[in-house]
């Protein structure tokens, strides 16, 4: 499903929902693989896709989660992992995404091979600082923590952004809704916002509204990944409106997890229509065999959004990105007005 038709290639675009762990190229997994002696079930790329990528639509998001295992055994080394970022940027300057977040979840992206974080990010900044000079891009990093990871985990994962937060700019906490109570890390994320990180929540991708609506009360997000099921009571949209939050949202994705029934049903515009600030992803543009291009494709010739509302949909996440008021400002001035 990847789209590079210049009708959306061509724009210069903005991305705030893109998680590094799922945007890893096939043939880097097999190099890697051969490099340190990883077994694959495949070692020829599209062989290897039938395994890493998700074309049709799954039973629920656990499933897709499931299709992530080999993706994280391929982050083996600094190095690997810095790799993996660049290519990803590279990705991004294909499709003109000029304003880009990362977010990645080092607890569960470097516990396999027993990965020293701060080596890791210093690879990724390396990455960025190489990307931004030669693709001309402005680029954000959030840190995840993990549901599934524990809470913990989140303790450890808000202590290592808080002390890197001259490079992280915010805190994510992502993965299984369903299976984890929020009440084990409102905590740590909240200490994260005291210490001046910016913070986005998933919710309301495979839970209802009143999972959006006790999001926002417990953790006072900055953004929301997702957050589709909003559309089923006013009052959450209300409150989003309300509170001013943005709505990070990714339509083939919520259609491949069975997040929404069919993609003709999907939410986004009708989100629009009232008032909502939602902004188009790809989530994991690797996994999902998809882009940014292709979300536009969606939001235009299946959900009856006109490019003028995409152009609005690109600043609400220009206003909403956690990038550097200069930084930011400066290439939005250069591409985007």
């Amino acid at each position: 499903m990847k789209n590079f038709d210049p009708k959306y290639n061509e724009l210069p675009k903005t991305e705030i929902h893109c998680h590094l762990e799922g945007a890893i190229r096939t043939q880097t997994i097999i190099d890697i693989a051969r490099e340190y002696n990883l077994k694959l079930p495949a070692y020829v790329p599209d062989e290897l896709d039938r395994h890493v990528k998700v074309h049709d639509q799954l039973r629920d998001l656990e499933a897709v989660l499931e299709a992530f295992g080999i993706f994280q055994n391929s982050i083996t080394s600094p190095l690997v992992f810095e790799r993996m970022a660049w290519e990803l940027f590279e990705d991004c300057a294909r499709q003109n995404i000029k304003l880009f977040e990362v977010r990645f979840s080092p607890d569960w992206a470097f516990h396999g091979h027993d990965l020293d974080w701060d080596a890791c990010l210093e690879g990724l900044l390396r990455a960025q600082e190489q990307a931004e000079k030669k693709f001309d891009m402005a680029i954000g990093i959030i840190a995840i923590t993990s549901r599934g990871m524990g809470a913990e985990s989140c303790v450890k994962t808000v202590d290592w952004a808080i002390r890197h937060r001259s490079h992280i700019q915010a805190v994510d906490l992502a993965d299984g809704e369903l299976l984890y109570p929020m009440s084990d890390f409102v905590k740590p994320i909240l200490k994260a916002r005291d210490a001046g990180l910016k913070v986005t929540i998933h919710s309301g991708e495979d839970t209802p509204a009143s999972a959006v609506w006790d999001t926002i009360h417990a953790f006072q997000p900055d953004r929301i990944g997702h957050g589709i099921h909003s559309i089923e009571d006013m009052k959450v949209v209300d409150l989003i409106r309300e509170r001013d939050i943005t709505l990070e949202v990714n339509p083939w994705s919520n259609y491949l997890t069975n997040s929404v029934r069919t993609i003709e049903e999907h939410p986004l515009k009708k989100l629009f229509d009232l008032g909502v600030k939602v902004t188009i992803n790809s989530d994991d543009p690797e996994v999902l065999e998809t882009n940014v291009n292709n979300e536009y494709r969606i939001a235009q010739e299946i959900l009856g959004m006109s490019m003028e509302e995409i152009a609005t949909c690109n600043r609400y996440a220009f206003e909403a990105s956690f990038i550097n008021a200069a930084s930011k400002q400066r290439i939005w001035d250069q591409y985007f007005i």
